[in-house]
Parts: structure tokens; C-alpha cells; sequence
């Protein structure tokens, strides 16, 4: 799985920490799935509520419909990891954090893609920003760690394939979660940003207030609607 572009989902290899001439976006396609899934339902609830619904109870429902758009925008539209010149924004449905190249010490995958900054000044450790976007299920890190660790013992025969012509490196390669690969590959950026001497800075971090007003102001019709207008 590819980081996208600007636009689209197509990308450089992981390993490629060559200077960033445009942002590079890094975002899971699943959310992007979900959000026009969504979208789609949405629309024709709401068409269909336009047309045949002159009552309270398709009052309600069109506001529980925006008031879950809402969310799913936050939630899995909005959230992705912008890596440009300056260094790493990390959207998350209501913050993001931007953290300058010479202030990424590491980029690496738990639960979640983690961002370890370099301590600031009189700190005793740095912060550790969590990716929303990019994250692993824990079966898939599991078997990921297993493959890492050259014990083929505990995984199913299917998932091992001898015979396929690949490389052990390849099949490794082949076998790593999506959001490994684009860990691998923002850790490699940021190497290569300290390597020619980025100046390192404090994180930013800053509420994203449009986010959040797609949640509160459907939430407080929704609850209008229910309590007052009924």
C-alpha cells in the first residue's frame, strides 16, 4: 500500500527520503471508503426525506443524518499525516499537531502511527504524537512482528508461501501492514531532514475548529428538534 499524493493514493516507494518538492499526503484508503459509503446513504436518506417526509420524525432523522455526517468527517475523512519541506502535520478529527523536521526523532507503528519528538528544552523525555489515521489492527501487527521475528511456526501454512517466486524480502515487504509501510517511509524523511540540518522547533498544535463545528451545530439541532419542536 502506497502513501497518496496530492492527489490520489499513488506514491514513492518506502525507503524514498529524497527532499519533498510538494506535501505527500498518508492517509488509510479504508476512510476514504467509509466517508463516500457514507455520503452515498446520506444523500439518499435525505432525498428521500425531501421528497416524502413532511413530519417530525423526518425532521429527526434528517438531523441524526448530518449529526453523523458530522462525525464521519471528523472522524475518518479529515484525519491523514501531511509531510512537506518544513516538516510533519498530523490531523486528527479535532487537532492537529505540527511538528518541524528537526524536532521528529522517530516515526514508528504501535496501535497507531507514533510521532517521538526531541525533548524541548528542561523536558526529561519528548511528546508522542498518535496518528488517528494510520493505524494497525492487532492481528495484522502481530503477524507483521511474527514475520519480523523469522518465526513462521504460529502462522497459518496458507500464509506462508515458499513457492511463489518471491524474495524474502519482497514476501516481508508484502506482509506488512499498510501504516508500517508509511512509517517506515515518514521515519526515513525525517532521518534524512535531520541529516541536512533541520532546525528543530516546538510542536503547534491548534484545535480544528471546522471539525468540530460539523459535530456541535447538527448536534444542537438534533436537539432541538427532539426537545422543542416536537
Amino acid at each position: 500500500m502506497q502513501p497518496e499524493q496530492r492527489h490520489g493514493l499513488a506514491g514513492p516507494p518506502a525507503g524514498d527520503a529524497a527532499p519533498l518538492g510538494e506535501p505527500r499526503t498518508f492517509r488509510l484508503p479504508g476512510a476514504i471508503v467509509a466517508w463516500w459509503a457514507w455520503l452515498i446513504l446520506a444523500a439518499v436518506v435525505l432525498a428521500d426525506i425531501a421528497f416524502t417526509g413532511r413530519n417530525h420524525t423526518a425532521a429527526e432523522i434528517a438531523a441524526t443524518v448530518l449529526f453523523v455526517t458530522g462525525l464521519v468527517y471528523a472522524c475518518a475523512l479529515r484525519p491523514r499525516v501531511i509531510a512537506n519541506s518544513a516538516g510533519l502535520t498530523v490531523q486528527n478529527p479535532f487537532r492537529d499537531h505540527r511538528i518541524p523536521w528537526g524536532s521528529v526523532a522517530a516515526v514508528d507503528l504501535k496501535e497507531s502511527v507514533q510521532v517521538h519528538c526531541v525533548p524541548e528544552p528542561g523536558a526529561k523525555r519528548g511528546k508522542v504524537i498518535h496518528s488517528w489515521a494510520l493505524y494497525a489492527h492487532r492481528r495484522t501487527r502481530l503477524r507483521s512482528e511474527l514475520l519480523k521475528q523469522g518465526d513462521r511456526r504460529r502462522l497459518p501454512r496458507s500464509s506462508v508461501t515458499s513457492d511463489s517466486g518471491m524474495s524474502p524480502e519482497t514476501q516481508k515487504l508484502l506482509n506488512q501492514p499498510a501504516a508500517q509501510l508509511m512509517a517506515t517511509q515518514l521515519d526515513d524523511l525525517a532521518r534524512e531532514a535531520r541529516e541536512r540540518g533541520a532546525a528543530p522547533g516546538p510542536p503547534v498544535v491548534r484545535w480544528a475548529w471546522p471539525a468540530i463545528a460539523a459535530i456541535i451545530a447538527p448536534a444542537i439541532v438534533l436537539v432541538l428538534v427532539i426537545t422543542v419542536f416536537r
